[in-house]
């Protein structure tokens, strides 16, 4: 093994370690991450394996088509990133809104009415 791959192995491992001992998820998040991990693996330990599977899919090597994949995977996360802050937007001005109504205080007697024109 080339001392590369075990840095990258390591540094993999890391990044998993800390994405399951931080981030809270779903179980179907995590088996994604755990795929997606040992995919990672694979393709660092056994690097030609990567380069057969970009030929027989019409890529040059393998390195090509997992900058392809990777840059599809950062599309698909900003995509989520918005969709949750579109999400979290909606949330803060809801609860703006229910705050707002909350505190509200009734016009006093003493406030002068403006007639409508109607």
């Amino acid at each position: 093994m080339r001392p590369v791959q075990f840095i990258l192995i390591v540094l993999l491992l890391f990044v998993i370690y800390v994405y399951f001992s931080r981030l809270r998820s779903g179980l179907l998040d995590r088996l994604i991450v755990l795929l997606f991990a040992a995919v990672g693996i694979v393709m660092t330990v056994v690097p030609d394996l990567t380069t057969r599977i970009a030929n027989f899919v019409g890529v040059g090597r393998g390195v090509d088509l997992f900058f392809y994949l990777t840059l599809l995977g950062l599309a698909f996360m900003c995509l989520l990133l918005y969709s949750k802050i579109r999400d979290l937007e909606a949330t803060i001005t809801d609860l703006a809104r229910a705050v707002a109504i909350k505190k509200a205080k009734p016009p006093s007697s003493d406030t002068p009415r403006v007639p409508d024109n109607n």
